[in-house]
C-alpha cells in the first residue's frame, strides 16, 4: 500500500518555501560551533581526528575506522588549498602557513554537515509530524550542547549523524513513494554511512522497515523477493566500497584492522566483559542535557503511548515513530552491549530519539497551544541548551594549549631544544616558528640539528599492550603487537634527560596519568623541582560549572606546564 501521495504533496507545497524557524535553527548552531573554530589553531587535538590524517595513493594508514570522510575532507579542503599554495609556488619548508586554513575550512566542512543533519531532521519531522513540531526538533538539535562540542571536532562522529539522517531521508521517502531511485539511495546511503563509521550500518534497518510499509497488504512471497528492495540491499555494499575504495586494494589490512578494532573497541579501557545498556543510556544527559533529556525521553513514551492507541500504521506519525524507533532500538541495544560506552557511541542514536516525539508534540500542536506551560517548559529547555552550547565555545576557546603557543612563539630563541610529552602541542606546525620534530619513539631517528630549533617529541606510554595481554585472548595478541605501540621506558629517567639536555621541556598532563610507574614518576620528580629546570609557564582548564553541560568534553581538559633550564 502507498501512502497517501496527494497528502504528501500538499503537505510539500506548503514547507516548500524557506522556514524562519528552520533559518533560525541552523543560524544558532551555525554560530555555536564558530566560537571555538580556531581550537588547536594549526592541529586539531583530538588524537581520534579523521579529517586531516594522511592519504598514500587513496590509502589510509589503517582502517580502524574507514576513510570517507577523510577522502570527503581532502576533497573539499586540503587539495584545494594545496593547490593555492602549489599556484602560488609557495617554498615546501613555508607551506606550513596553511595549517591554519586547513583546520578552519575541515571544522567548516563539518559545521556543514552538522547543519544539513538539522535541515534533514526538520524536513523529516515536516514529513511525518507538520511544521511546528519539525521545528520543535530542529531547535533541539541545532541547540544541544553536546552536539555542538562534537561538532568543534575533526572525528567522523558528526559527518556520520548527517549520512544516517540522509540515509534515513530516502527511506521515508520510500513510504510515501516507494520506486527504485528512493530505495536504491537510501540503500547507497547506509553504506556510505557505513564508510564514514562502521556504526552507520545500523541506519540499514530503516530501509528493511520502510519497505515493509510500502508493501503492506501483499503476499509474503512479493514483501520478500521484492526487486525494489534487492536494488537497496546491493546498493549499501556499493555505497560502501565507493565510500571505502582501497579495501578491495588490500583486503587483508582492512580485514586485519576492522576485527582488532571490532575486538578493542567495547574493552579499550579494560572494562569487565558485561553488557551496559543503563550506562550508554546514562550517557544522553551528556549529548541533550539532563532537562532535554527528561523532556525527550518523557515525550517518546508518550508518543508511544499515542501510537498504541491509535493503532493505524497508515498514519504517518505512526510511520515516522516507528521507523525512527526501529533504528534507535537497534543502535541502542548495539551499543549497550559494550562494557565501554563512551559518549561519542551513543551520539548517533540521538537525532533518532528526538525524532521519536513528534507524535507527542503534534499533540500540543493539535490543542493549538491551549497549555501555557507545556510552552514554557519547551522554551525553557531551548534557553538552557542555548546557554551551554555558548559555553561550549568559550570551553574551547580557554583550552590553556592555545596560549601556550603564543608563549612559545614568543620566549624561545631560535636554535633552541625543545622536549615535549606526547600530547603537547607541536610546535613545529606553528607558521611563525620554525622548528622540526624528532621522535623518540622511533628506534632510527636523526639527532638534532646544529642552529636550529629542534623538538623532541617523547612517546605517550599507554600502557595498553600489557592491559590487552590479560583480558584479551590469545588471537588477538597478534594484532596487539602490530597495532598498539610499547615505548622504550628508558626515555622517562634523569640519565636520559641529562643526555638530552633540552632547554625547554612540554608536558601535558594526559602523559603522566598513565600506568607505568616509571612514567609517573619521572614526570613527578620534573613537576617537584627535582631535576635542573624550573617552571616558566603553566595553566590548567577552568572547573566547569556544575549546573553545565557537557559535563566533560573530549580530550579538552587538562595542564600544560613548559619548564626552563636553569642556567
Amino acid at each position: 500500500m502507498i501512502f497517501s501521495v496527494s497528502e504528501s504533496a500538499a503537505q510539500l507545497r506548503r514547507i516548500r518555501g524557506i522556514d524562519p524557524l528552520l533559518v533560525g535553527a541552523l543560524s544558532l548552531a551555525f554560530l555555536f560551533c564558530l566560537q571555538g573554530i580556531t581550537w588547536g589553531r594549526v592541529e586539531c587535538w583530538n588524537p581520534d581526528q579523521m579529517a586531516l590524517r594522511g592519504l598514500r595513493a587513496l590509502r589510509p594508514a589503517n582502517y580502524m575506522k574507514p576513510p570517507f570522510h577523510t577522502y570527503l575532507n581532502h576533497a573539499f579542503v586540503v587539495w584545494p588549498v594545496n593547490a593555492v599554495l602549489k599556484i602560488a609556488r609557495v617554498p615546501t619548508e613555508r607551506t606550513k602557513i596553511a595549517n591554519s586554513a586547513k583546520l578552519v575550512g575541515s571544522r567548516l566542512l563539518t559545521t556543514a554537515l552538522y547543519l544539513g543533519t538539522v535541515a534533514l531532521a526538520y524536513n523529516i519531522g515536516c514529513r511525518f509530524y507538520g511544521r511546528l513540531s519539525a521545528a520543535l526538533i530542529g531547535f533541539v538539535l541545532a541547540t544541544s550542547a553536546g552536539f555542538i562540542a562534537y561538532a568543534h571536532f575533526l572525528t567522523a562522529d558528526t559527518p556520520l549523524l548527517f549520512w544516517m539522517l540522509a540515509a534515513f531521508w530516502f527511506a521515508q521517502q520510500l513510504t510515501f513513494v516507494p520506486n527504485a531511485w528512493n530505495y536504491g539511495m537510501a540503500g547507497f546511503l547506509t553504506g556510505i554511512a557505513t564508510a564514514t563509521k562502521y556504526n552507520g550500518l545500523a541506519v540499514g534497518i530503516a530501509l528493511v522497515v520502510a519497505h515493509f510499509f510500502a508493501t503492506r497488504g501483499e503476499s509474503i512471497r512479493r514483501i520478500f523477493l521484492s526487486r525494489q528492495l534487492g536494488i537497496g540491499l546491493v546498493m549499501a555494499p556499493v555505497g560502501f566500497v565507493l565510500g571505502c575504495p582501497t579495501a578491495l586494494y588490500e583486503p587483508r589490512k582492512f580485514w586485519h584492522d576492522f576485527i582488532y578494532n571490532y575486538t578493542v573497541t567495547p574493552r579499550y579501557g579494560g572494562q569487565p566483559d558485561r553488557t551496559a545498556y543503563l550506562a550508554a543510556l546514562g550517557r544522553i544527559p551528556e549529548i541533550v542535557g539532563i532537562p532535554g533529556a527528561v523532556l525527550i525521553i518523557t515525550f517518546a513514551i508518550l508518543s508511544c503511548l499515542l501510537i498504541l492507541r491509535r493503532r493505524d500504521l497508515t498514519d504517518a506519525a505512526a510511520r515516522g515513530f516507528i521507523l525512527s524507533g526501529a533504528v534507535f532500538l537497534l543502535y541502542i541495544s548495539k551499543v549497550g552491549a559494550f562494557p565501554r560506552p563512551v559518549t561519542r557511541f551513543v551520539l548517533p542514536a540521538i537525532p533518532f530519539l528526538i525524532l521519536m516525539i513528534g507524535p507527542a508534540l503534534q499533540m500540543v500542536e493539535r490543542r493549538k497551544w491551549s497549555r501555557r506551560g507545556e510552552i514554557a517548559l519547551l522554551l525553557s529547555v531551548l534557553v538552557y541548551n542555548c546557554i551551554c552550547s555558548y559555553l561550549v565555545g568559550k570551553r574551547f576557546n580557554d583550552d590553556p594549549r592555545l596560549t601556550a603557543q603564543l608563549w612559545m612563539t614568543k620566549n624561545v630563541p631560535h636554535g633552541s631544544i625543545i622536549e615535549s610529552s606526547g600530547s603537547s602541542p607541536h610546535w613545529s606546525k606553528l607558521p611563525n616558528f620554525d622548528a622540526h620534530e624528532i621522535n623518540l619513539g622511533l628506534p632510527h631517528r636523526p639527532g638534532p640539528s646544529e642552529g636550529e630549533t629542534t623538538d623532541l617529541r617523547l612517546p605517550h606510554v599507554s600502557g595498553r599492550v600489557e592491559l590487552f595481554r590479560r583480558i584479551f585472548p590469545e588471537w588477538v595478541q597478534l594484532y596487539v603487537a602490530e597495532k598498539e605501540k610499547n615505548p622504550d621506558e628508558g626515555l622517562f629517567t634523569a640519565a636520559a634527560l641529562q643526555k638530552r639536555d633540552p632547554d625547554y621541556i612540554s608536558v601535558y598532563s594526559w602523559n603522566y596519568q598513565v600506568p607505568s610507574e616509571t612514567v609517573r614518576k619521572y614526570y613527578g620528580d620534573l613537576l617537584a623541582g627535582k631535576f635542573p629546570y624550573v617552571i616558566v609557564f603553566d595553566a590548567e582548564t577552568a572547573r566547569v560549572p556544575a549546573w553545565t553541560y557537557p559535563r566533560t568534553i573530549d580530550f579538552l581538559a587538562g595542564r600544560i606546564t613548559i619548564f626552563q633550564r636553569k642556567n
